[in-house]
């Protein structure tokens, strides 16, 4: 299955739109599948940042651990995701625009071992839940 590719402009400049997304703290808000977030890595947040999360997807949870791979702030934030069975990259990649800051979005997870065969249910998942991801974002930016 091809990864999930989402494009939305925001209206807020690019730093505003970074100082959500890299922010733990709301990240429940805009994303409501993630149940719990723990052990934060200690240090400055970052690339190499860590922690993880629990998420719910229908009627399981998954632990996954979450590393910051790219931190350049106002322009690109991208995630590895390491859970059982399974990897995956996201990445926000944001660009100046009339109007405020368009917003690219890209998720791709991957099964490991026999949840190779599942792969394409699990983006089919995270594409259906995720789907208005940048419009929730959008909300949270905008609420602030």
């Amino acid at each position: 299955m091809a990864p999930l590719i989402l494009d939305r402009t925001i209206n807020a400049n690019p730093e505003r739109v970074f100082s959500v997304i890299s922010d733990l703290g709301q990240a429940r808000a805009w994303m409501p599948t993630i149940e719990t977030i723990d052990g934060v890595s200690p240090g400055p947040f970052g690339a190499g940042s860590s922690w993880r999360e629990n998420r719910r997807a229908g009627k399981r949870m998954f632990e996954s651990t979450i590393r910051i791979t790219t931190f350049d702030p106002a322009k690109t934030l991208a995630l590895n995701v390491t859970g059982k069975g399974m990897t995956g990259q996201m990445r926000f990649t944001l660009a100046p625009s009339a109007g405020g800051t368009r917003v690219h979005y890209e998720a791709e997870m991957k099964g490991r071992g026999l949840m190779s065969l599942m792969s394409g249910t699990i983006n089919w998942m995270m594409a259906d839940t995720d789907r208005d991801l940048l419009d929730r974002l959008a909300a949270q930016v905008e609420r602030r």
